[in-house]
């Protein structure tokens, strides 16, 4: 079958930045995609998935600037999803967010009615239609994303580490759909291949500037080039019981404790309620659950960034303010960029302790701890120069340094490997403070190896 798009010998490089010195991030690398084919493109954060993401999508280096040589022939038009969904979202409402590119291209009233409907009935989310994206969870934003891409109808979709945020279900929803939607698929990962195994024709695994083919993820083959190239197969899936058993886990000295929790959203139908609830110094608790059902919602009261609208919340037995709250948590948002506002990455890295009048000397030293530990590559390079992996790296180190009580760490493995977010978790349980940890998470896997108790928030 005739190629649909064609790579042929490409190599990029980014223009340098003070504090940033390019490399080469792809190198002479050849490959083709079938026309109907699901390709799944592996590699580890940092390689340049984004980047040829980007490249195949006609936005690099049109608006980055950096030396692109080599052949692409495409024979159909492209779509992207962006790794942060954020960055592809403005409108009021997710149904205004599907309609503006019909409606950009001068399609009758009809035809842009029919086919909103049919995008959202396939991607199974039409009760976000009249909702904000500001107020939707990440994995609801990339669904969002994902039905724009049905409603414009281009014959290659292109997904920069899309489902990672996605909840189990739909997550097979999505990849069903994809598979039997009849366009070219490339999903450009570092994870989940046991997943993905199920339904790709095609992987492509890209280590060390060498790019490899595989038709089809069950051969030797397959699995000793994943296992050369560093990545993880995913171990088996815990059973029912372990998982259970993790939820009923209880903690004897909780630090923080929370019981009849209400909130609601003004001019919302969401509501969240929560009986019990404990966090507990020096233990994980992994949050699981659908997208949408609160995970971030309590994360956020928790951390003292949205008052309950009724319930108890105690720190050390006694009751506590949302100001209080807020200075004993560090939390990771999802999205990184919502936390990083300064010229470098030292800059961000020095700000917390420059407030609590640490001594230069001091804060020197703990500040290159933190960029050995959490791997910062560039640390004297503006944030927004890094790749998404690297400002999430940025992100833990700061709020690492704070050396709070309480670390709840949300959604944080879009963009990194499981082995650098089992890392990360790990710096925050050896740091001084001892933290309690929450850990908001669709991987199963994650939370029976990582939790000492597991809370489930919705339908798995």
């Amino acid at each position: 079958m005739a190629a649909i798009l064609s790579v042929k010998n490409i190599s990029f490089q980014y223009p340098s930045y003070p504090g940033l010195e390019s490399r080469k991030l792809l190198d002479n690398i050849s490959f083709d995609l079938e026309k109907g084919s699901m390709n799944i493109f592996l590699a580890l954060p940092g390689s340049g998935k984004t980047t040829l993401s980007r490249i195949l999508s006609g936005l690099v280096p049109a608006y980055t600037g950096g030396q692109l040589s080599g052949e692409i022939d495409k024979k159909a038009e492209t779509g992207i999803v962006f790794q942060n969904p954020d960055e592809q979202l403005f409108c009021s409402t997710a149904e205004k967010e599907v309609v503006f590119p019909l409606e950009a291209a001068g399609l009758s009233r009809e035809e842009i009615g029919r086919r909103a409907d049919m995008a959202f009935q396939k991607t199974g989310i039409e009760y976000l239609r009249f909702k904000n994206p500001v107020h939707l969870s990440g994995g609801e934003k990339r669904r969002l994303l994902i039905s724009v891409l049905c409603a414009t109808g281009p014959e290659i979709w292109i997904l920069d580490e899309t489902l990672e945020e996605i909840d189990i279900l739909g997550r097979e929803e999505i990849l069903s759909f994809l598979k039997s939607s009849g366009k070219t698929i490339l999903i450009l990962t570092a994870k989940m291949l046991d997943v993905y195994k199920k339904y790709a024709d095609t992987f492509f695994i890209y280590t060390d500037s060498h790019l490899k083919q595989f038709q089809i993820g069950s051969s030797q083959d397959f699995a000793d080039a994943v296992k050369a190239g560093g990545f993880c197969l995913a171990e088996a899936m815990p059973d029912e019981n372990s998982i259970r058993a993790l939820e009923a886990a209880e903690f004897k000295n909780p630090v923080l404790k929370v019981a009849d929790l209400c909130f609601s959203y003004p001019d919302s139908d969401f509501s969240l309620s929560i009986e019990n609830f404990a966090l507990e110094q020096g233990k994980i608790t992994a949050v699981i659950g659908t997208n949408g059902c609160g995970k971030s919602t309590l994360s956020h009261i928790i951390a003292g960034l949205l008052p309950p609208s009724a319930g108890t919340i105690l720190l050390e037995d006694k009751p506590v303010s949302s100001e209080k709250l807020n200075r004993n948590c560090s939390y990771l948002f999802q999205n990184p960029d919502y936390q990083l506002f300064l010229p470098t990455a030292r800059a961000e890295l020095e700000y917390g302790l420059k407030l609590q009048k640490m001594d230069s000397c001091e804060i020197e030293k703990r500040v290159q701890e933190a960029i050995k530990i959490f791997g910062i590559e560039h640390p004297d390079a503006p944030p927004v120069l890094m790749s998404y992996g690297q400002r999430k790296k940025l992100q833990a180190a700061i709020y690492w340094l704070l050396n709070k009580k309480i670390v709840i760490i949300d959604e944080a493995d879009s963009g990194i490997s499981s082995k650098e977010y089992r890392q990360i978790i790990e710096a925050f349980r050896q740091s001084p403070a001892n933290p309690a940890i929450l850990i908001i998470t669709h991987d199963i896997q994650l939370a029976a190896l990582e939790a000492d108790k597991i809370f489930r928030m919705g339908a798995l």
